[in-house]
């Protein structure tokens, strides 16, 4: 049986209602916390709870399961594929994760902010963005601890471009803001104010960072309740909703396989109003603190995202199979059979149907583990019309273009 909201009960008669509160409130499978949340311009606060329930437990599992398989797709998925993936899901994530803030942006300007990591050209405007997922995609240790240490990471991650956008939307405050805030529609409804003063906001971040630390709570629990926790405290006036999905993907990419943590945004986006409208009905008076559905709903997130993944990949290796076939057709057909240069053209392929960046001679260099003389000798080789070149970035890139294929297909 499907858990049905506090809200479904409280339509249907007031004595029903406090009865299924009560019943999942004190029930022996309950977590109950002492942090209150209140509805905006509603006296009565309640403290937070979540139940275990069949739902969230068989969610988990296949999370775990559907985790494991996807691994064991990545294992027999080429590195050179891999990398072209993880390439285009960071983009694509911090792109999506834009989006669904209204912050306007494009993958070329994404694109160039990932690619001045090298030289370190901080103008783009995303410089910091992308540098903090690229190290999340690199398994780098990034700390949480504490509201110094979340203070230290925004100034990190968005104050650059927010200062850029409007200054007045930087953090005045010691940690956090200094004044009040609130979330509104297009039409200016104010949704939710967050907390307010300063002190009532860094009293309650300790504690959502402790509950995202809270061992004896499931990881992939505690990081969907500090993702509502966090919007609802809402520390800053600007770049909430793009800091707490940052931490969730950090988090998740610890837990599960790392790339999946490089697809959240992009679930959420595509789910951009179920995303809100749970976070709606969860600060509602009506729904008294149960974070059951939030939950719920948070581990669907994650399950669609692994499970999309494994789509995606099993499809383009499917592809991939077929183009690599038509490819050593193309090559015998041509007299270029040549063990070297089909390895080279396989990563071209490779570069080609996993990701729109290109290959740069360095990662081709690793792939066939050849020196720099001998793959430009090779590539040399290759009829101009079969490679696609981007010389715009500062390391030129290149893949194989698939047109080629055509009449082998």
């Amino acid at each position: 049986m499907l858990y049905q909201t506090l809200r479904s009960y409280y339509y249907k008669s007031n004595a029903e209602y406090q009865s299924e509160y009560e019943a999942r409130f004190f029930a022996p499978f309950t977590r109950r916390f002492d942090f209150e949340v209140q509805q905006t311009g509603w006296s009565s606060t309640h403290k937070i709870f979540f139940c275990y329930t069949e739902e969230i437990v068989t969610l988990l599992v296949d999370i775990l399961k559907e985790n494991y398989a996807l691994g064991a797709i990545m294992r027999r998925t080429p590195i050179v594929a891999l990398i072209q993936l993880n390439k285009q899901s960071l983009r694509e994530e911090i792109f999506s994760t834009n989006e669904i803030e209204g912050v306007r942006s494009s993958r070329k300007e994404i694109k160039q902010a990932i690619e001045n990591q090298l030289s370190k050209d901080k103008r783009n405007r995303f410089y910091s963005i992308a540098g903090k997922y690229i190290k999340l995609s690199k398994k780098e240790s990034i700390p949480f601890q504490t509201c110094e240490n979340l203070r230290n990471f925004y100034d990190n991650f968005v104050a650059d471009e927010i200062k850029a956008e409007n200054p007045q939307n930087l953090p005045d405050g010691k940690l956090f803001r200094k004044a009040g805030v609130s979330v509104r529609t297009p039409t200016q409804k104010v949704l939710h104010e967050g907390l307010f003063p300063e002190k009532k906001i860094i009293q309650a971040m300790t504690d959502a960072l402790g509950l995202l630390h809270d061992e004896t709570i499931p990881s992939l629990i505690r990081i969907s309740i500090f993702h509502y926790l966090f919007g609802y405290i809402h520390p800053f006036y600007d770049g909430n909703g793009r800091t707490s999905r940052f931490i969730a993907s950090y988090y998740l990419s610890q837990e599960l396989q790392n790339i999946v943590g490089l697809r959240l945004s992009i679930t959420v986006k595509q789910r951009k109003k179920d995303y809100y409208q749970i976070f709606d009905e969860t600060n509602s008076d009506i729904n008294r603190g149960d974070l059951t559905p939030f939950i719920t709903q948070f581990l669907n997130f994650i399950l669609v995202t692994i499970q999309g993944l494994q789509k995606t990949l099993q499809e383009k290796l499917q592809q991939l199979s077929k183009y690599d076939t038509a490819l050593k057709k193309l090559l015998k057909d041509k007299g270029l059979e040549d063990d070297l240069l089909h390895r080279i053209c396989y990563v071209l392929l490779q570069a080609a149907m996993f990701s729109s960046d290109g290959a740069t001679i360095r990662e081709i260099q690793d792939a066939v583990e050849k020196a720099r003389g001998t793959v430009d000798n090779r590539i040399s080789k290759i009829p101009s019309e079969w490679i696609l070149k981007d010389t715009s970035p500062r390391q030129h890139r290149y893949k194989f273009n698939v047109l080629a294929l055509r009449s082998q297909l």
